[in-house]
């Protein structure tokens, strides 16, 4: 692989951990852009950036890798003002990282003959690391790669390797549904901490934390099918009856969200449980 320099457009909490994380490792970092100029320079001065700026022309022409970490509703202009800003894009390469938008978005950088794709890290980011200054390791991510071109996933891949990151492929059709699945996985998850602080404050934050990383723990080991366990695997109606019932009148909204997982969770037994038993379990989730 070549020597990369790279410009990051985009000086927020996903950009600053790219750059922080390529500088780490040996990656050149050319320019910053941010249209916050003092963001930018700030973050430049961290990675000994040649130039910061706050225009995206003035991106150095010597940089071949464009890191694209804007909003995702600005990731189609930036692409085509990037796009404006240089005759040809041979040889180069860009990705932007959202997880939802697939590498069309970069289109106008693509009729440039710039190699693009989408880079993805399935990780959760807080403004707290960035402000501390945390260098968060991409090693423990895992990055999702989609491209209609064969030569910028080549790239993507071998750049993964180079830096020691994990990584996926994924198609165009997946991006969206493999976004979703973030979205519940981590955004829903800090939801149901908020709801335990509203009703127990954090006297029980700790003993969820625990049941959390233990399920965690089950399902890397064992796999999603034998991770459940819970009044549903057992049959228990009562049970369930039961928190139906308190959820009715403290919280209806979480009374209905219990009961759609429910659905959902009658398919990971569909097979081991008896017809009847898990026609039971349907008949009160559906009520």
């Amino acid at each position: 692989m070549k020597e990369i320099k790279a410009a990051i457009i985009g000086a927020g909490r996903v950009g600053s951990a790219f750059a922080l994380d390529f500088f780490s490792k040996g990656i050149e970092i050319e320019t910053i852009v941010d249209c916050k100029l003092n963001k930018a320079k700030k973050l430049a001065s961290s990675v000994k950036a040649k130039n910061y700026t706050d225009k995206i022309s003035q991106i150095s022409s010597s940089a071949n890798l464009f890191v694209i970490t804007v909003q995702d509703r600005f990731i189609k202009q930036v692409s085509e003002e990037l796009a404006n800003a240089f005759d040809t894009f041979e040889n180069k390469f860009a990705f932007h990282s959202s997880g939802a938008l697939d590498a069309n978005e970069l289109s106008s950088l693509r009729n440039k003959k710039c190699l693009t794709f989408t880079f993805h890290p399935n990780f959760s980011f807080v403004d707290e690391q960035r402000h501390e200054g945390t260098l968060i390791d991409f090693n423990q991510c895992y990055f999702a790669i989609e491209s209609n071109s064969k030569k910028a996933i080549t790239f993507a891949k071998s750049f993964c390797k180079r830096l020691n990151y994990n990584f996926v492929v994924l198609t165009a059709k997946e991006k969206v549904l493999y976004h979703i699945f973030s979205v519940i996985i981590s955004n829903y998850t800090v939801t149901e901490f908020y709801l335990v602080e509203k009703f127990f404050g954090k006297k029980l934050i700790n003993s969820y934390l625990n049941l959390l990383k233990s399920t965690i723990q089950n399902i890397e080991e064992y796999g999603a099918r034998k991770a459940l366990t819970g009044p549903i695997v057992r049959n228990d109606v009562e049970t369930i009856k039961k928190h139906l019932n308190v959820l009715s009148q403290i919280n209806p909204k979480m009374k209905e969200l219990y009961k759609k997982f429910g659905l959902l969770t009658l398919e990971i037994l569909d097979g081991e449980r008896n017809l009847k038993s898990l026609e039971d379990l349907k008949d009160i989730f559906d009520k």
